[in-house]
């Protein structure tokens, strides 16, 4: 006979006696057996149990045949009948979701619980059977499995006892020896499978309540998914949260090929690859259409792609409501209250790739507070995804499924128009904060901001911006289809410098294109001069200087039929920094002059100042170094006494340059680093690149050859992001020189 008995033997004898509701003395006394005898087993102190014991044992807390066995087994050491085998078969055509299995391994290294979270048709289940198959061998005594309906077209989750009693008939409690009262099931749960090594998938369920009572003790490890970010499990109960993304578009190929054959795919890349974004790295999706395209071998995968674009989830409905994104989605959304189904239909509405909650509370018209409230609620369902701090996105199918929910069009419409103006406010709060000097927007919408931006410092402006630009510019794109044609304007008016600055070059070509259409809408004949003049310094930005010099001189003809002195300045001046690359400099020169002329009864010294400055680079480019230094002084010395940070950057930058091209390298050169700390402070990285290759000019100069290809690639990397192709290519060139080409090495004669 064995040695004292383990604590996994003694246990499994305490076990059975606890579901029998006796204690030890009652045992003893209802067995014969003693109390110290019991108290050994139990303890794994007793050595060398009797097996007449153990069956007086058996018989007084009523065992039935398969009990039996498996406290004799577990005490006598005998091999055990195998625990139980619930999982369904796993998913045999797995692909991707590599990073997500790693991390599931280790967060199941770590706690004994893992919530897998994520919309329905993500994968969770998915994900949770390949990894529990593939890890089988971690739960030698079983697994457990239960699908709790908590997402399910009968909209009825299951009974949490009913769970129960299905778990505790897996591991061999009849049906009749199991108790009625919850509690006592889920104590009796824990009882037996404490200390045991088994795995726990939960499946699809609907809160932390449902859960909770199926949690076992220690020792057996626990997987559940569910739609609901299951918060409670993770607070109070110390499980770690694994939320699901869809798949990226190289695992989405991956998993058609397994289904359709890489051969099939690779027939028809562009359709293959038209497939893909269609689904939207949803398995379910990519699932309905693979399913349709076995069906038919002889189909080319083009008529199901283009089937797919025009139609998306019409073409994504089956009969089976399993295999039909609408219906599945529809499992979540049909629990929602009313205020979470109205600001998850406007949602499906909105513009641009994500929103912020400031935005969000602006579309839905109710407070910061509340609708951060609801948007918690919509995550917590896994509708939409706090993807960054403050912003949240949706996965494009449920965007679609959104936006066909029932809304009232008038409603939709006043939504809409609330957020199109909260962008338009926040347009203009950031350009008054950034460029404090600028002349203002002839045009402004005007309608009441229910809630508004207000940046606290230039910091918060520029991340303003950035969060926000891919959201302004579909903003734009709404307005003008709406025909809210005044914040389309505005909004390209005021976010121009910003963008120029930090290379959304196309972004602000775009928007000047419509901003010009919105002006021919408007009727507004300074508006569209402006639009002109926006439109050629976009020109001008993508190295399209033929159209920007066009674009500028319509502008000066269009303005000088007006009576806008200030503007039709600003369109001489535009005009005369379009002729600068085209050599037309003495002629730039004279609408420099014009612009000044025009600018200096006004009484606007900081606007005034950049003239003269434009007149200074002209002056400049002519060859006048002493007189056009003098000039970029004057108006250096304005920007200096009002705080245009920007203008005396550039200003700076244009005295440095005269100094160079005249040979004064060690005076110009502390000027550029000067430059170069003014315009990162400002934000225009735009002009960074031309700072950094006039060093590496002048240390070339000074013969700091290491220096000098730094510097330029520094350089280069700036004009490649910005989009300067003439200065990338002329900045490769000088590289290129500057690197002697190595003749072949020629191998001697041994």
């Amino acid at each position: 006979m064995g040695g004292p008995l383990t604590d996994q033997q003694g246990s499994t004898l305490r076990q059975f006696r606890l579901r029998a509701r006796l204690t030890q003395e009652a045992l003893a006394e209802a067995s014969g057996v003693s109390v110290r005898t019991i108290r050994g087993l139990e303890s794994g102190a007793r050595r060398n149990p009797q097996r007449s014991s153990l069956q007086q044992l058996a018989d007084a807390m009523g065992l039935s045949p398969g009990d039996r066995e498996l406290l004799m087994a577990a005490v006598l050491g005998t091999p055990a009948a195998p625990g139980p085998r619930q999982l369904p078969a796993p998913p045999t055509l797995f692909a991707g979701r590599r990073p997500d299995v790693a991390e599931l391994t280790e967060m199941l290294d770590q706690t004994s619980t893992v919530v897998i979270s994520g919309t329905g048709g993500v994968g969770k289940t998915w994900l949770a059977l390949h990894w529990a198959n593939q890890e089988s061998d971690r739960f030698p005594d079983g697994q457990l499995y239960v699908n709790l309906r908590g997402f399910d077209p009968s909209g009825r989750p299951m009974n949490v006892e009913a769970a129960l009693r299905g778990f505790l008939e897996g591991i061999g409690v009849p049906p009749s020896e199991q108790p009625t009262d919850l509690h006592a099931q889920s104590a009796l749960y824990r009882s037996l499978l404490a200390d045991r090594r088994m795995l726990v998938l939960i499946d699809n369920a609907v809160d932390s309540a449902q859960v909770v009572p199926l949690l076992p003790g220690s020792g057996s490890t626990v997987i559940v998914t569910s739609r609901n970010q299951l918060t409670g499990l993770v607070t109070s109960r110390g499980a770690r949260r694994l939320t699901l993304d869809a798949l990226p578009d190289e695992d989405s190929t991956a998993l058609l090929a397994a289904r359709l054959g890489a051969d099939r795919l690779a027939a028809e890349p562009d359709a293959a690859a038209q497939l893909v974004r269609s689904c939207a790295g949803m398995p379910l999706a990519l699932g309905i259409v693979a399913g349709r395209a076995q069906a038919h071998p002889e189909f080319p995968l083009a008529e199901l792609a283009d089937e797919l674009r025009e139609m998306r989830l019409n073409a994504l409905d089956e009969d089976d409501e399993l295999a039909s994104v609408r219906a599945v989605l529809s499992w979540s959304t049909t629990p929602l209250k009313p205020p979470m189904s109205r600001l998850f239909t406007l949602l499906g509405i909105v513009p641009g790739p994500d929103i912020g909650v400031q935005a969000a509370a602006a579309l839905n018209g109710q407070s910061v507070m509340d609708t951060r409230r609801l948007l918690r609620a919509l995550e917590q369902v896994s509708l939409v995804q706090h993807h960054v701090p403050g912003r949240y996105r949706m996965h494009d199918l449920v965007r679609l499924y959104a936006a066909e929910q029932t809304l009232p069009q008038a409603e939709r419409e006043a939504a809409l128009h609330g957020l199109v103006t909260y962008y338009t406010a926040g347009a203009r709060a950031v350009n008054q904060s950034l460029f404090p000097h600028r002349a203002p927007s002839v045009v402004v919408h005007d309608a009441a901001v229910s809630h508004e931006f207000v940046p606290s410092d230039a910091d918060a402006a520029w991340a303003w911006f950035h969060a926000e630009n891919a959201c302004l510019v579909a903003s734009a794109r709404l307005a003008m289809t709406m025909g809210w044609y005044a914040p389309v304007w505005e909004q390209a008016y005021c976010l121009a410098p910003m963008r120029t600055r930090q290379g959304y070059l196309h972004d602000d070509h775009e928007t000047w294109r419509m901003a010009l259409a919105a002006a021919e809408h408007l009727g507004d004949t300074v508006a569209r001069g402006l639009a002109l003049c926006g439109l050629g310094f976009a020109d001008h930005h993508l190295n399209d200087n033929e159209n920007a010099a066009l674009h500028q001189q319509e502008a000066v003809d269009l303005l000088a039929t007006t009576d806008r002195t200030m503007e039709q300045a600003i369109a001489h001046s535009a005009l005369s920094n379009a002729l600068r690359p085209l050599d037309r400099v003495q002629e730039g020169l004279r609408h420099a002059r014009r612009s000044l002329e025009l600018l200096e009864p006004l009484g606007h010294p900081v606007l005034t100042a950049q003239a003269l400055s434009q007149v200074g680079e002209h002056q400049l480019d002519l060859g006048d170094y002493a007189v056009g230094r003098a000039t970029l002084e004057r108006a250096l010395a304005v920007f200096r006494e009002h705080g245009d940070t920007d203008s005396a950057a550039i200003t700076l930058s244009n005295i440095a340059r005269s100094l160079r091209r005249e040979g004064e390298f060690a005076a110009a050169l502390p000027l550029y680093h000067e430059v170069l700390a003014l315009y990162t402070a400002v934000g225009n990285l735009a002009n960074i690149g031309a700072v950094h290759a006039s060093i590496g000019d002048i240390q070339l100069a000074q013969g700091d050859r290491d220096g000098a290809a730094q510097s330029w690639r520094t350089a280069l990397e700036v004009h490649i992001a910005h989009h300067q192709l003439s200065l990338a290519e002329e900045t490769e060139r000088k590289l290129a020189k500057l690197t002697p080409r190595v003749p072949p090495s020629v191998t001697p004669n041994v």
